[in-house]
């Protein structure tokens, strides 16, 4: 079916990339994502003062992001604490072939997953 490449095109061509960091589109139940790959690297974080600590947050520091050609910053956010889990924040990465890839923050599972709750 040729309709999946137009939808893959369609979301990369009209989806912002700020936030999380991913593109993403709709087509009916599925969802299309493509990870942001840049042949340049970021440019240097910026220093940024970071707030007090928040009891029950985690902080994800600002990172550079691509709208088009242009690099873009994405403030800093408390984002509240999932139990059982930590943030791993959002980042570049170097790859092989020389380009850098945008690793979109996730909650990454600590010990085992908590009991279902009671009905």
């Amino acid at each position: 079916m040729r309709l999946t490449p137009i939808l893959f095109a369609t979301a990369l061509a009209t989806a912002g990339c700020r936030g999380a960091g991913l593109f993403a589109a709709i087509a009916g139940t599925a969802i299309i994502t493509a990870a942001i790959v840049s042949s340049r690297p970021p440019p240097p974080p910026r220093v940024v003062i970071v707030p007090e600590a928040r009891a029950g947050y985690v902080w994800q520091p600002g990172y550079w992001t691509l709208e088009g050609q242009d690099w873009v910053w994405v403030d800093g956010q408390w984002l509240a604490i999932q139990p059982g889990y930590t943030w791993s924040p959002t980042h570049w990465i170097a790859q092989p072939d020389g380009t850098w890839k945008l690793v979109p923050g996730q909650w990454v599972l600590v010990g085992e997953p908590p009991p279902p709750p009671e009905e």
